[in-house]
């Protein structure tokens, strides 16, 4: 049985919470699980994160009835939520000056026939609790963790670099 929790912070920096989260229903066939964490301007970032979540749950749902339930179609199910996400936050900001440049993280992390499908862009992160034990599932998509991976910082030199926030890619312009 999964247990799902959702909690959100607004942080040390901005005034609105720019987070949004969905849990599915834990008795339909297919259980979402998804979040996404806005960025820019002064809204800008909820509105991406709330825009993101609807557009891609909504995606799915309205598609998956209709592929074949295999692995490698539910992974472009997943995949293709994700870049019409994208499209639809980068529309919704061209329309309004005061949203311009607005961006999110998205994490999806999709339950069919007990076997676990993930999409993931940006810096948020999906893990896997059991028992004791915590694994991350995703790398983070930013600068710091490409310098990581490069062998050109440590793991430790990275919880302090100055350019840790900044993300390689995200849904936005």
């Amino acid at each position: 049985m999964i247990k799902a929790y959702a909690k959100s912070d607004i942080g040390k920096v901005r005034e609105i919470n720019q987070d949004s989260f969905y849990i599915s229903d834990s008795l339909s066939e297919v259980q979402l699980y998804m979040l996404a964490d806005g960025m820019g301007g002064y809204n800008g970032g909820e509105v991406a994160s709330r825009l993101a979540i609807q557009t891609a749950k909504n995606y799915i749902e309205n598609n998956f009835k209709e592929i074949e339930k295999d692995r490698d179609s539910i992974i472009q199910l997943i995949g293709s939520s994700i870049e019409y996400a994208n499209m639809v936050v980068y529309e919704k900001s061209k329309e309004n000056k005061e949203l311009e440049g607005m961006g999110t993280t998205l994490e999806i992390c999709l339950i069919y026939n007990n076997k676990v499908f993930i999409g993931h862009v940006g810096d948020s992160r999906i893990y896997r609790i059991r028992k004791e034990f915590m694994r991350k599932l995703t790398q983070d998509h930013s600068y710091v963790q490409k310098l990581v991976k490069d062998g050109t910082i440590t793991q430790e030199e990275a919880q302090h670099h100055p350019q840790k926030n900044m993300l390689m890619k995200a849904l936005r312009l």
